[in-house]
């Protein structure tokens, strides 16, 4: 097996147990165990990342997550922390967990970060800082990853820095990786000018978003907010929000209800 071709079934395996395609997986499975078994540290960790994620089977996941986090593979410090902070099959080993969330951070990984974050934010394994936990989260969110970012906002909307958690929403929102309050939350936000001027079209965009995550509140909260919009504004909504798939049935209605003018 040529380089590429090992790096495209490293890629369909990960990409297989974040969607959890378990026929797929399983597909692939006999030939990533192979190389893992034949001491290649990235398929090592596939098997304890599909052992720990898929089959729940955690002595197993320990096992292969042990070995490709002894070669330094990030993802697999991150693996093999989480087992360690939870206790999962084996003896909880908090100080062990840090370590290996740190050296991951250290190493790019931005879901070892997030850990590492919560770790210091509630004070687990290592001295509760929120300092320390608000700094890793910012690393973590700026560097792209959804949880971090949520988390983030909800920090410092807690902490009255409405703006902050504004700025935050608006940037994550459209991707659509965050739960449905969030989306409902940048809505009001938006709606009565909290953390920044009155933007309705983001206010109609992050409602639409909010609805498109499973609150049907969302269809409700768009309504009123289109009301108040021209059609070119809703279109311009259903955009920023990227909801188009199906929001453009949203405005149709508003436009034969009059809803919005021309």
């Amino acid at each position: 097996m040529t380089d590429t071709e090992m790096h495209e079934l490293l890629e369909k395996a990960r990409s297989a147990i974040r969607e959890e395609e378990v026929d797929l997986l399983n597909v692939m499975l006999p030939r990533i165990q192979e190389l893992a078994d034949s001491g290649n540290p990235y398929f090592q960790e596939v098997i304890g990342a599909a052992a720990l994620e898929i089959e729940k089977d955690y002595p197993k996941a320990y096992q292969y997550l042990k070995l490709a986090a002894d070669a330094r593979i990030p993802s697999a410090q991150r693996g093999l922390g989480h087992i360690l902070a939870l206790g999962l099959g084996v003896e909880k080993d908090l100080e062990m967990a840090v370590v290996l969330f740190r050296e991951a951070a250290q190493a790019g990984d931005q879901f070892a970060r997030y850990n590492l974050a919560v770790l210091y934010l509630r004070g687990v394994g290592v001295p509760e800082s929120q300092e320390k936990g608000i700094q890793l989260l910012e690393e973590a969110s700026n560097a792209g990853l959804p949880p971090a970012s949520v988390q983030l906002a909800d920090i410092k909307g807690a902490m009255e820095d409405y703006a902050g958690a504004r700025e935050i929403l608006e940037r994550i929102i459209p991707d659509g990786e965050i739960p449905s309050l969030s989306a409902k939350n940048l809505s009001a936000m938006c709606y009565m000018g909290i953390g920044g001027p009155v933007d309705k079209v983001k206010a109609l965009g992050s409602a639409l978003k909010t609805a498109e995550l499973g609150d049907r509140d969302g269809l409700g909260y768009g309504r009123t907010i289109a009301s108040e919009l021209t059609a070119a504004e809703i279109e311009e909504s259903i955009s920023w929000s990227k909801v188009d798939d199906w929001a453009q049935a949203f405005l149709a209605y508003a436009i034969d209800q009059s809803i919005g003018g021309s």
